[in-house]
């Protein structure tokens, strides 16, 4: 299956330069479960024209979506727009969708949730824990959390601290996790396990 990534933005100032980018590691993940990993350019959408990206998704017909970690929503407009029409599109069109990190916090504002602050989630490893008390360890690498559950959702995992750390569409193929699974080495398990799920029929 080939697979969609939405992708960081990089500012490089002494280039004057603005460049996509994707942490090889989640490439190698995908690649690792069987799938061909996609990278999406940022330059193709525009409010006010969509049609190169739509074209280009046709043509490309990935099987899934994934929406990346880095940058803050707000930080670059471009990337706000590609990505809220890639989850559009996906959606739509009945595609899985996985957003890690910043990629659930997207899912989350596109589905008219807030984001809040949150401190101690930065480079630390906590404990997560599900409904049916099952407590993990996971990275946390951000600064913002959602503030409640988006309609339509589920809350899968929560932190130690309370805050929302996985959430689950209740009918359709869309989850969403504050961690990320490409930066443990080797690559946990139950991660492996949970991404098999979410993009093998």
């Amino acid at each position: 299956m080939i697979i969609a990534i939405s992708q960081r933005i990089d500012y490089i100032p002494n280039r004057n330069e603005y460049r996509d980018a994707v942490d090889q590691n989640l490439l190698r993940l995908i690649i690792e479960l069987g799938h061909i990993p996609i990278q999406v350019p940022n330059v193709l959408f525009t409010k006010s024209k969509s049609q190169k990206l739509d074209e280009w998704l046709i043509r490309l017909n990935p099987g899934g979506l994934i929406l990346s970690g880095g940058n803050d929503i707000g930080e670059f407009e471009k990337r706000d727009s590609t990505e809220e029409f890639l989850y559009t599109w996906a959606k739509n069109n009945n595609k899985p969708i996985l957003g890690i990190c910043r990629g659930m916090q997207i899912i989350g504002v596109i589905n008219s949730t807030e984001l809040k602050q949150v401190k101690n989630h930065v480079d630390v490893n906590h404990s997560i824990i599900s409904a049916f008390s099952v407590k993990q360890i996971r990275n946390s690498f951000h600064n913002y959390s959602l503030k409640n559950c988006p309609e339509g959702f589920e809350v899968l995992f929560y932190s130690e601290d309370g805050e929302i750390e996985s959430i689950r569409h209740k009918t359709d193929r869309i989850f969403g996790i504050m961690w990320h699974p490409e930066r443990e080495h080797p690559f946990l398990k139950e991660d492996l396990k949970m991404i098999r799920l979410i993009f093998n029929d």
